[in-house]
């Protein structure tokens, strides 16, 4: 197109002339009223010209950049850093994501802020500085050895004609309870639990307060740690523990006794009078080396931390009226305690040992505890041990039969109407605990007989073997609306035919017969 005024006539001959092409290629057509002065360079003029403005701020900006990442440039040229080049020499490795070199402990250390960790790079440990001394030391990790062992436990306590009752805690998984307090418990071997009984006879208040406090007070000392453990630091922690709770409180020493567990180690205290028997499978008229007893009879807390052996069975706990109870020594209570806990009865094996302190005269409040350990082996036996905790695992229902006694402490609202129990909970326990060997050695048949003779069940007048029935459970507990929790978590620990331990819900006290 020809141009159609003396500007334009005047622009194309200047275009001309700075490309040195006459007659030949225009190349690109400028815009109507673009202007360029001969003689100046063509770089001079485009940064001469508005549009060009932000080309010259990132140009200065850039000026001296060679095109090469910081930690490149770091690794090749320290000094600008401030990194002695001595440290970072030619031989250097670059550290891991999240860490940083620490000079202060000298060339090889790396640092990481976030975790508070130290990793050495010759050895490729991590470490960690200890709260008591500041030294370095290197960081524990928990071994898992659910596989070899598993923790079970349950306890008992029962209140005074003033309504005074002993508390117990328990805790069978200290991992998640750590979690929930966002505690790091990583350092710490699996499984790990807490149980513990603490004695109402001063006060059920001053009970419920310790109660409520020790387990919040141990774990963050237990976490503070992240290295390894030793058994004499467990139980200095432990006592520490305690009085520091005595002393919040009020008290110059607390009533309690407390069996934690931490992988292979069992670390049991006692104090105020209370006690801890640590057992064994086999029972000896003169004890032996699975026979541990601390009792705590002085102002200091008792304290004992030991290495689990295949053939410990358990640990009792039990508060001062028990361990005062007449013929009731330790020898006598671990024979009371014995067969229940090898049948994983726990509960059932509590209500033996209080029923046996009131008969011999103590008087309540009283509590008792019992931690059970279970042993896998490498037996031709294990094979289908794993293969039936599997099945047991996969399971999504199974179905019960259940003895239920109600009692004053029943909080349901599915008992409203029906007329209010007369008996205690110990009562009731106690009762179901006289059924229990019957139940064992006769089967489905004897336990249709007692569900219609003393089950406060709905279905206990149901024909044949419905007597007691529950239907098919659901492994969510909030599907099975007339059911307590309680009752469907012990329904699928059991196997097929196999008679439950003692389960206490806000319905009563029941006992589960699996029967599909």
């Amino acid at each position: 197109e020809p141009p159609r005024t003396a500007r334009d006539r005047c622009a194309r001959r200047r275009g001309r002339l700075c490309s040195g092409a006459a007659g030949g290629s225009r190349g690109p057509r400028r815009p109507q009223g673009a202007m360029m002065n001969i003689g100046i360079p063509v770089s001079q003029q485009l940064l001469d010209s508005e549009e060009a403005k932000n080309v010259a701020v990132v140009h200065k900006t850039n000026q001296g950049y060679s095109g090469k990442d910081l930690w490149k440039l770091k690794q090749e040229r320290p000094e600008l850093f401030g990194v002695p080049a001595a440290v970072a020499g030619s031989d250097a490795v670059s550290a891991p994501a999240g860490y940083q070199e620490d000079l202060r402990l000298g060339a090889g250390w790396w640092y990481n802020r976030e975790r508070d960790v130290y990793l050495h790079r010759e050895s490729k440990k991590h470490y960690v500085r200890d709260v008591a001394t500041n030294e370095l030391c290197e960081l524990g990790r928990g071994r898992d050895l659910t596989a070899t062992l598993s923790i079970q436990g349950d306890a008992v306590a029962c209140a005074d004609p003033k309504g005074a009752t002993s508390k117990h805690v328990v805790i069978n998984d200290l991992h998640r309870a750590a979690s929930s307090m966002k505690l790091d418990f990583g350092h710490h071997d699996s499984p790990a639990a807490m149980f513990a009984v603490y004695d109402g006879a001063a006060g059920g208040a001053l009970a419920e307060s310790a109660a409520k406090g020790l387990h919040v007070r141990l774990l963050p000392r237990l976490a503070q740690h992240r290295g390894n453990w030793e058994n004499e630091r467990l139980e200095q922690v432990v006592a520490e523990s305690v009085s520091q709770l005595a002393s919040e409180i009020g008290v110059a020493k607390l009533s309690l006794a407390i069996a934690l567990v931490l992988g292979g180690r069992v670390t049991l205290a006692a104090a105020g009078g209370a006690m801890c028997c640590l057992f064994g499978k086999d029972g000896g008229a003169d004890g032996g080396m699975d026979e541990v007893d601390i009792a705590g009879l002085g102002d200091e807390v008792s304290t004992h931390c030991g290495v689990l052996e295949d053939s410990h069975l358990g640990v009792l706990l039990s508060v001062d009226g028990v361990r005062k109870a007449p013929g009731l020594g330790p020898t006598r209570l671990r024979a009371l305690v014995r067969a229940h806990t090898m049948s994983e009865r726990p509960r059932a094996a509590c209500v033996t040992v209080l029923s046996e302190a009131r008969r011999g005269g103590a008087v309540s409040p009283l509590a008792c505890g019992i931690v059970r350990f279970g042993w896998s082996t490498n037996d031709a036996a294990t094979p289908a041990a794993k293969r039936a905790r599997t099945e047991a695992a996969r399971l999504t229902k199974v179905r019960c039969r259940h003895i239920l006694l109600r009692h004053t402490g029943c909080t349901s609202q599915l008992d409203r109407g029906k007329p209010k129990a007369s008996r205690t909970a110990l009562e009731a326990e106690e009762q179901l605990l006289r059924l229990l060997p019957e139940l064992s050695m006769m089967g489905a048949s004897a336990f249709t007989a007692r569900c219609r003779e003393c089950s406060d069940c709905e279905t206990n007048l149901r024909g044949g073997e419905l007597a007691g029935d529950l239907g098919w459970l659901d492994k969510d507990p909030a599907k099975n609306r007339k059911v307590p929790a309680a009752v469907t978590r012990a329904a699928f620990t059991l196997s097929v035919g196999q008679l439950s331990d003692i389960v206490s819900s806000d319905r009563g006290m029941h006992l589960l017969l699996r029967t599909g």
